[in-house]
């Protein structure tokens, strides 16, 4: 912290060179020629930049002299990139700003790469989310280089997570690694105690979205706790109409409501929004359904001194009221249903302090906060037609199961006969908070522009959830409580410096980036203490040649590489204490028609890792944009890798307790009718006493069994790497027939092998019938293969016809895979980790064939070696011993073959892949008059029923219903503007 703000306030001791000018103006209507207020007017690549008044003037103090891009914004208005030479003051500028309509000659329906970074990102504007008919944020991902339509026709098959760069089942959790906010605020964080993985955003309201910047490449320092990108969604802010949308389809129906109100001179403007989408899972069935209920409240200000001076003030509340739901349907079990809440709370308050002065462009600061309520009710249906125990004990010893009538505090109840019905909880409340403050100065040395950015951010997280629970103790089944509320909270303390120099040539320029983010991690009363880590991240940008006229046009080359860490989740960070519930005693059903059950509880408290460290990725990127006469052409090849990925392994010991069985009783003088029993709690010795007191009280014979316990323990996985290359090839617009030509495609490989060492062992018995006594030490776990190789080729057509004069836009948009292969893997660094067999009945390996990948063989996989519970410490190397006890010893070659894993087809790494598929978009917007659009949209119109072979099997199969391709669905949506 102390070098970052050292090295800023040297920066800020330089003398800036050169000249600076003010630029003044109106921001006008273009067809009304009325004042815009609250237009937004920012600089292109630094931190300059203001807001205007409600005469729509605008003042920027102090801007360098030379060329400078304005980007000016504002709600309900076409974007407009003001070119500006600045040599001297300039204060009669007027900019016209046209409403945004299908009557403007440029409607953007794509993807828009942002050419002023020198990273790869993306913006999607309102015009195209509208004409695209997304129902979830994820859906608009699609309009990314080499993307493909959403397999979800709806929102009650799964969560919806984003991905950038990766796929949600590669090692690592990519879609954890993906940042998602809105409006500034991290809409999920770590604080899941249940599983590790990307945000869900079918809770968040589509139609209220005013446009969705995505960042693919390396970020800026100031975005961290990430390994995957960013996606920054941007709500409505300013002056509109009513809006109202409804869309329908077969699945989905959605209606949304949004006003942007003017409250009054210098009273700023509050943004409304309502949202409310159903959607089910089957039209014929109409009961298992997802509503959102989303909403939203911004309210937005600005205050304008007369020497240019501007603060903005935005407070922003977003959230959504809803979730899954079974419970109508009567096509379940009686009484039967799951109901999920997905409720949530999203708020920020900022500040954007533009003093555009020498010393200091601009000053950010505000705190954000979410929350989130994802409690999930189930209720089943049981039946028992003999009495069954349910352990709830958390106590070492021997316990003896009640009915819950008779002692509800049991450790053990039994479970009644017949039909009953239990209902569970499983309670999840995410919460996160954040504070930031941030600064940029943007100033030249002479020719030489210089954007300066420093900041700080400090965060806690944590969960307020109870966790598991049940709603009636007495049918509650096997369970321990493990509250989330009783975890420690997580806190991360940032601060990071970044430095952007702009280099001009006499025919070039040079873009050079720079910074360094340092991120400090306290998890207090852990094993975990403080932990801190360093993201360095570079990139440039290098345009040259660019002229009006010609065939080449001009070109711009750029690079990035960067180091980005992901914080632990919750689930990595508090493993849970365990349970190990063994039988000691059960003699059969009583002379009263009862039962009995003694059982031995022995828990395994939870093993933290002290030497866990963060997961980061290193990603690296090159690009090229070109642009010639007729087309733009953009490459961006990536070779991204991640670094100690969370994971998990086990930990074995062994461990005894005492087996009374039925045989013991054989020698008890005590009738059966007259029997009482005991276990004594703490050494497990059975006591049979006479109910009469006439016999004496016999202690009956037990036999020692010899088990292990195991726990499971968080560890770094092993590395993974992914690379890709994405293209986009733009044709100008073809005059004649207004019709644009758009080409994307994405090449992607990912490669993973997990050499993380995993203990398991067989749930056979030895020979003597005690439990296997052998525990197997696997190289990346127990599996045939530990990781596995995936390649993919999508290419895309899209052909967009655009007519102003009748206000309509006919999209068709071609998706074609390729290439899609999947090869499962089983290697070591260290040796050979699987072989060949003969047959499937051998466990020896295969003495003429050696190549598991022949996709034609049975594969056995080995421990690379082994222990005994006699000896827990010496570990034997598994293949030699097996092979010696094939020829010396069979008892022990019996033994050993219980953790030889054999594959169950001779398939299994025979590369997986398809021939090429495709399917087709249809998409259509038209404006009726000034106030209503009519969109309707047709995804996989074809509905193609295409025979695709897959490669591993052999066989052919159709593309209906499968999930390769996005299913054939349909809608309408009307939008009307008040």
């Amino acid at each position: 912290m102390k070098t970052i703000v050292l090295a800023f306030f040297a920066s800020a001791s330089l003398t800036a060179w050169g000249q600076s000018y003010k630029v003044a103006g109106t921001v006008l209507d273009a067809k009304s020629k009325v004042p815009v207020e609250f237009a937004t007017l920012w600089i292109e690549g630094s931190g300059i930049g203001t807001m205007t008044d409600s005469q729509g003037k605008f003042v920027i103090q102090h801007l360098a002299e030379g060329k400078h891009e304005v980007l000016v914004r504002c709600l309900g208005y076409s974007e407009y990139k003001l070119q500006l030479d600045v040599r001297k003051d300039k204060e009669n500028i007027v900019v016209y700003l046209s409403e945004q309509t299908l009557a403007l000659n440029e409607v953007t329906v794509t993807a828009e790469r942002k050419t002023a970074d020198a990273t790869t990102a993306y913006t999607l504007g309102r015009t195209a989310l509208d004409h695209l008919q997304s129902v979830s944020v994820s859906d608009a991902l699609s309009l990314l280089p080499g993307e493909q339509t959403s397999k979800f026709k709806g929102l009650t098959s799964s969560a919806q997570v984003i991905t950038l760069r990766g796929e949600s089942t590669e090692m690592g959790n990519p879609d954890f690694g993906t940042v998602v906010e809105m409006d500034g605020v991290r809409l999920s964080g770590n604080a899941t105690a249940a599983s590790t993985s990307g945000t869900d955003t079918r809770n968040i309201g589509n139609s209220n979205v005013e446009r969705i910047e995505v960042i693919t490449g390396v970020p800026s320092v100031e975005y961290g706790d990430l390994t995957n990108g960013v996606v920054k969604i941007v709500t409505r802010k300013g002056k509109s109409p009513l809006i109202v949308d409804v869309a329908v389809r077969p699945t989905t129906q959605s209606y949304a409501v949004s006003k942007g109100v003017e409250l009054g001179a210098k009273a700023g403007v509050l943004n409304l929004s309502y949202e409310r989408v159903r959607s089910v899972s089957d039209i014929a069935s109409p009961y298992t359904s997802y509503v959102r209920n989303a909403f939203g409240v911004r309210y937005s200000n600005s205050l304008h001194t007369k020497t240019g001076k501007t603060l903005s003030v935005d407070f922003s509340l977003n959230g959504n009221v809803g979730g899954n739901n079974t419970k109508a349907d009567p096509d379940a079990f009686k009484e039967t249903y799951t109901k999920s809440r997905d409720n949530a709370l999203w708020s920020s308050l900022s500040f954007n302090y533009m003093l555009n002065s020498p010393w200091l462009s601009n000053l950010r600061g505000g705190v954000t906060f979410s929350y989130a309520d994802n409690r999930v009710e189930e209720k089943k249906n049981q039946s028992a037609s003999s009495v069954q125990p349910a352990l709830h004990t958390t106590e070492e010893g021997y316990f003896v199961a009640s009915k819950y009538e008779k002692d509800p505090s049991s450790p053990i109840i039994l479970l009644p006969t017949g039909y009953w019905y239990v209902t569970s909880f499983n309670d999840s409340r995410p919460i996160n908070y954040t504070a930031y403050l941030k600064a940029r100065w943007s100033h030249k040395i002479g020719s030489i522009t210089s954007n300066l950015l420093a900041g700080a951010d400090m965060k806690g997280e944590g969960n307020l959830g109870k966790g598991t629970y049940y709603e009636d103790m007495s049918v509650a089944p096997t369970w321990r409580a493990y509250r989330y509320d009783e975890l420690p909270f997580m806190h991360n303390l940032a601060a990071y410096a970044e430095e952007e120099i702009t280099l001009p040539f006499r025919h070039s320029q040079l873009l050079l980036k720079g910074g360094l983010r340092s991120d400090m991690t306290f998890i207090p009363g852990t094993v975990y203490g403080t932990v801190s880590s360093l993201s360095p991240r570079f990139s440039a940008k290098y345009s040259f040649g660019e002229k009006e006229h010609g065939f080449f046009r001009g070109a711009t080359l750029r690079a990035g590489w960067g180091k980005a860490m992901k914080l632990p989740s919750f689930e990595m960070l508090y493993p849970r204490e365990t349970y190990v519930d063994r039988l000691a005693f059960a003699p059969g059903a009583m002379a009263d028609g009862t039962t009995y059950y003694a059982y031995h509880t022995h828990p395994v408290l939870p093993v933290y890792n002290p030497e866990l460290q963060w997961q980061y990725s290193l990603m690296r990127e090159a690009g090229m944009d070109i642009r010639l006469k007729g087309v733009r052409i953009s490459l961006s090849f990536f070779y991204n890798t991640l670094s100690q990925p969370y994971t998990s392994t086990r930990i074995y010991t062994p461990f005894d307790y005492k087996l009374t069985d039925q045989s013991a009783l054989n020698d008890c003088l005590i009738p059966s009718a007259d029997r009482v029993y005991s276990i004594d709690r703490t050494t497990g010795v059975v006591t049979v006493s006479d109910k009469n007191g006439i016999l004496t009280s016999q202690t009956l014979a037990y036999k020692e069994i010899h088990d292990f316990q195991s726990a499971v323990m968080n560890v770094n996985g092993s590395s993974s790497s992914r690379m890709g290359l994405e293209w986009v090839l733009d044709f100008d617009r073809i005059k004649a027939i207004n019709t644009s030509i758009r080409i994307d495609g994405k090449y992607y490989r990912y490669k993973g092998i997990d050499e993380v060492m995993v203990p398991s062992t067989s749930s056979l018995t030895d020979t003597d019938g005690q439990p296997y006594k052998y525990i197997g030490y696997y190289v990346g776990g127990n599996g045939n293969y530990n990781g596995f190789m995936t390649q993919r080729l999508n290419t895309n057509l899209t052909l967009v016809t655009h007519v102003p004069k009748i206000r309509m836009i006919f999209s068709l948009r071609f998706e074609g895979t390729l290439l899609n292969t999947r090869q499962n893997l089983s290697e070591y660094s260290g040796g050979t980790r699987s072989y060949v067999l003969d047959s499937q009945s051998d466990y020896l390996p295969s003495s003429t064939q050696t190549d598991i990948y022949n996709g034609a063989s049975y594969v056995a996989t080995y421990p690379l070696y082994y222990v005994s519970r006699e000896d827990m410490e010496t570990r034997i190397p598994f293949m030699e011993k097996f092979l010696w006890a094939a020829e010396h010893d069979k008892e022990l070659y019996n033994e050993l073959s219980k953790l030889v894993v054999k594959s169950t087809t001779g398939y299994m790494f025979r590369k997986q892949g398809y021939s090429p598929y495709f399917s087709a978009n249809l998409n259509v917007s038209k404006e009726i008059g000034k106030y209503l659009t009519v969109s309707f949209f047709a995804n996989n119109f074809f509905y193609s029923m295409q025979k695709i072979k897959n490669w591993q099997t052999g066989n052919e199969g159709s593309l209906f219903a499968s999930s390769l391709v996005t299913p054939f669905n349909y809608g309408i949506s009307f939008k009307l503007k008040l």
